[in-house]
């Protein structure tokens, strides 16, 4: 995803695969792995509507990820209560 400041897309790939460290779930590795494969898919997106497309679902699932820091739960890995928000279904 090259967007009009591609150093902002590298900054919010850096960001998403950092909080998706801390996603509770057996599948972490492979939705890390899914991560990387769709930013590598999209790389070169040239069209402004799908890439900002892509931008504002990437932007979202950073949102969702970062409520499973420990930062957001407020314990440093353990036994805090979780708040997530939810957004709504997104469309192609």
């Amino acid at each position: 995803m090259s967007a009009g400041s591609p150093g902002s897309t590298l900054t919010l790939y850096r960001h998403i695969l950092k909080a998706a460290k801390f996603f509770p779930s057996k599948k972490r590795d492979s939705i890390i792995r899914e991560i990387k494969s769709e930013f590598r898919a999209n790389k070169d997106l040239a069209d402004p509507t799908r890439l900002s497309q892509c931008l504002t679902l990437a932007q979202r699932g950073l949102a969702d990820l970062r409520s499973y820091l420990p930062e957001a739960r407020g314990d440093a890995g353990g036994g805090g209560d979780i708040q997530i928000s939810l957004r709504g279904a997104t469309t192609e």
